[in-house]
């Protein structure tokens, strides 16, 4: 049987790691407080293993994807001179402009989370007007544990073309802008606090060691 994280003495440490053992907490009661588009606002009791119990507000959501589109036929042609395309967005949460990487929340069918597959494909479409003909999930990851369960699917897309007439645009409350940076651009705008948000942060990284890999240009 593999072991998740490696069979080597750091899979076995960080399989150690994340065995919860006395941290262990279980949802003793949850009470939904108020529900709104996709999301649910919901208060949950836990109990811990010595019996004390605490009260928690957590954010449910159907989970998001997003995108690293590089403009490159396949892997074995990226450079830091390839361009990846970002969007800009005005974010009024945190009251700016924001440059991003094209991103989004899994749509609902029928009660279920749309595929992040799919979902990624949609998104890159309405948000840039391009497809891709080579996908790749890159990564997983969970983007404010302390207070949601949302979790982003990060996937890679190559061999980049016009999506064409009839080509599915932002819904209908979004407005934003495609631009197209550099890899090596992207990480200078990332080092000088250009780029902000966590999933542009990880993609910028991901293309760089895409760029930067053992027999690349």
């Amino acid at each position: 049987m593999t072991a998740t994280y490696g069979d080597d003495a750091l899979g076995r440490r960080l399989e150690r790691l994340l065995e919860p053992g006395d941290l262990a907490e279980r949802v003793v009661e949850r009470r939904l407080v108020a529900q709104a588009a996709y999301m649910e606002w919901r208060r949950e009791e836990i109990e811990r293993l010595d019996g004390s119990r605490h009260v928690r507000f957590v954010v449910g959501h159907p989970g998001a994807v997003a995108i690293l589109a590089i403009d490159a036929p396949n892997e074995a042609s990226i450079t830091r001179a390839s361009e990846l395309l970002m969007v800009r967005q005005f974010r009024t949460p945190v009251d700016r402009l924001l440059l991003e990487v094209p991103a989004g929340k899994r749509d609902r069918e029928g009660g279920a989370a749309e595929v992040a597959a799919v979902a990624a494909a949609r998104e890159l479409e309405e948000e840039t007007g391009l497809l891709a003909a080579s996908w790749r999930h890159l990564a997983g990851f969970y983007t404010a544990p302390g207070f949601t369960d949302e979790r982003m699917e990060l996937f890679l897309a190559l061999d980049l073309r016009p999506a064409g007439p009839g080509r599915r645009g932002p819904d209908a409350g979004e407005r934003l802008e495609p631009v197209r940076l550099s890899i090596a651009d992207g990480l200078e705008a990332a080092r000088r606090g250009a780029v902000v948000d966590a999933k542009s942060l990880l993609a910028i990284e991901a293309a760089v060691r895409l760029a930067d890999r053992p027999g690349g240009r």
